[in-house]
């Protein structure tokens, strides 16, 4: 008589996972399930939903992972500090479509930095869940700690633009790409 334990157990892991694909249900990493929760931007009406486990970067951290002057302003990060959130306010105004054309100008600005650099894919004139028009592409960098992926934001807001980045580990690029996409999607201005 033939057991089937290992089928059922893994039949049911399966099911648990389909329940958690969005960012009000939480969405599995490996075998972890990772929960959000919609904060406001600091000294901003913008909200976004980010990981409830993640942190502030603690400044010591910060300093070290990012010791350009260049680094966001606040990162939101996972307790080993691998996966990270990190944002600005450009204090520009834009007419339709400039997310695009400032897109574009990040982009040369890193190649003029490091023409390793390497801009993968590149999304336009995409519209966040609450209309807020944005631009994004993605690129292979290097951190402290090693080869990262990293994808870089525009979104338009109604007087500012929101500059935000998103970098992992290259092995977990897939698993937390497809989120950073749902949270960037979830970007939100109160009126």
């Amino acid at each position: 008589m033939e057991y089937f334990d290992e089928e059922i157990l893994e039949a049911r892991r399966e099911l648990e996972r389909l329940k958690h694909t969005t960012l009000e249900t939480g969405i599995y990493v490996g075998d972890e399930l990772i929960t959000f929760t919609n904060i406001t931007l600091p000294q901003t009406k913008i909200h976004i939903y980010l990981p409830e486990q993640f942190i502030v970067m603690p400044d010591l951290v910060k300093d070290m992972k990012y010791p350009s002057k260049n680094a966001p302003d606040l990162i939101i990060t996972s307790l080993d500090s691998m996966v990270n959130f990190g944002f600005n306010i450009l204090s520009v105004s834009m007419e339709e479509g400039d997310t695009k054309v400032m897109s574009s100008q990040f982009q040369n600005a890193l190649r003029n930095v490091n023409p390793s650099i390497k801009i993968k894919k590149q999304v336009n004139d995409v519209t966040t869940e609450h209309g807020n028009e944005m631009s994004w592409f993605d690129f292979k960098g290097y951190l402290i700690d090693g080869q990262n992926y990293n994808r870089m934001y525009l979104v338009k807001m109604r007087e500012t633009v929101l500059h935000g980045i998103f970098n992992c580990p290259m092995q977990f690029k897939d698993e937390w790409g497809e989120i950073a996409e749902k949270c960037f999607m979830s970007i939100e201005e109160e009126l």
